[in-house]
Parts: C-alpha cells; sequence; structure tokens
C-alpha cells in the first residue's frame, strides 16, 4: 500500500482501522483470518495446547486495545502479529524457566519429535521443521534455541561455549538460508 492509499475494504489494514473505531466484528474476522498462525506459532514455541491459547486470546487482546500501535509501512499486520506472538510467547517460556529448572536435553534427537506440537494448522510446522533439518547443525540449533527456546545469544555462546560472533553469524547465515529455501518452494 502506497502512502496516502485507502486500505481496501478487506484488507487487514481496512480492518485493523475499524478495530481502532472499536468494531468487534472486524476483531473477528481479524481472528479468523490469523488466529490459527497465531496459535500454531505460540503452540511450536510453548508446547503446550492451553498455554497456547492463552496467549492467542492475550495477542488479539492486544490487538484490540493497541491496534493504532501497527504502522503498515514498517511490516505487514501479520508480520507485526506473529512477532507479537513469538515476543509473548517467549516471556512465557522465561517465566517458566524461572519457576522451574530444565532438566532436559536440547541434545536429545527425540525430544523435539516427541514435543511436537498437534494442531489443525500443522502443515506450516513441518514445512519449518523439515527446513531447519536441511540446516548445518550448528546454525539450525542456535535458531531453535534463540527463536523458539527464548534464550539470548548471551546466554546460548555461554550455553555452547562459544564466542558471540559466532553465534551471530550462525544465526545470521542460518535465517539466510531459511528465506532461500522458502523462496524456493
Amino acid at each position: 500500500m502506497q502512502k496516502g492509499e485507502e486500505p481496501r475494504t478487506d484488507s487487514d489494514e481496512f480492518l485493523l482501522q475499524r478495530v481502532v473505531a472499536r468494531d468487534p466484528a472486524a476483531l473477528q474476522v481479524l481472528y479468523e483470518r490469523h488466529g490459527s498462525a497465531v496459535f500454531s506459532l505460540a503452540q511450536y514455541i510453548l508446547r503446550e495446547a492451553a498455554v497456547a491459547e492463552e496467549v492467542t486470546q492475550e495477542i488479539f487482546l492486544t490487538v484490540w486495545n493497541k491496534a493504532e500501535q501497527y504502522h503498515a509501512e514498517h511490516a505487514r499486520f501479520r508480520t507485526w502479529l506473529l512477532s507479537i506472538t513469538r515476543h509473548r510467547a517467549i516471556d512465557q517460556l522465561r517465566q517458566r524457566r524461572r519457576r522451574v529448572p530444565n532438566d532436559l536435553s536440547l541434545d536429545d534427537d527425540g525430544l523435539s519429535e516427541e514435543l511436537a506440537p498437534v494442531s489443525e494448522p500443522i502443515d506450516s510446522q513441518r514445512e519449518l521443521h523439515l527446513l531447519l533439518g536441511h540446516l548445518p547443525p550448528e546454525q539450525r540449533h542456535a535458531i531453535e534455541l534463540c527463536y523458539f527456546e527464548g534464550y539470548t545469544h548471551e546466554e546460548i555462546a555461554a550455553r555452547l561455549s562459544i564466542p558471540l560472533g559466532t553465534l551471530k553469524s550462525r544465526i545470521l547465515l542460518g535465517l539466510k538460508k531459511l528465506r532461500e529455501m522458502m523462496k524456493e518452494e
């Protein structure tokens, strides 16, 4: 959408304008359009359907209360929404980590399959899991710890006993490879 141009009446941006004007029907359409993606990402990160449902409700409550904070020139609505979801889910993980020590090994190959989320929009999860599987193990592991386990770069570097710059390079290279693979499909 060009600056100053009015959004189409079926676009996310138009619906978001309606949410700012307190139209619950517009929020419902956004939920129907994006709710499964929000839930799927939250469940992938949190690995618990009940907590993912709570996060999904919180995300759409945030959209209702803070819709005016979205700016189309910075990102597409779905990107903004999933970014909020990722941050909220990681916050949940960090809260849990403070309460309960994690004695599971992240190196256990069977763990990721055993804890794989089950939900309707599983195709995108499988696709992401398959794409991650094509990355070199050190890049995949760094990305999983950062984006799905919620560790900071400093925590991951310490955990893996590698320099911070090396970790950041692994993540950047892995993300670039994922982008290229997604473009090929």
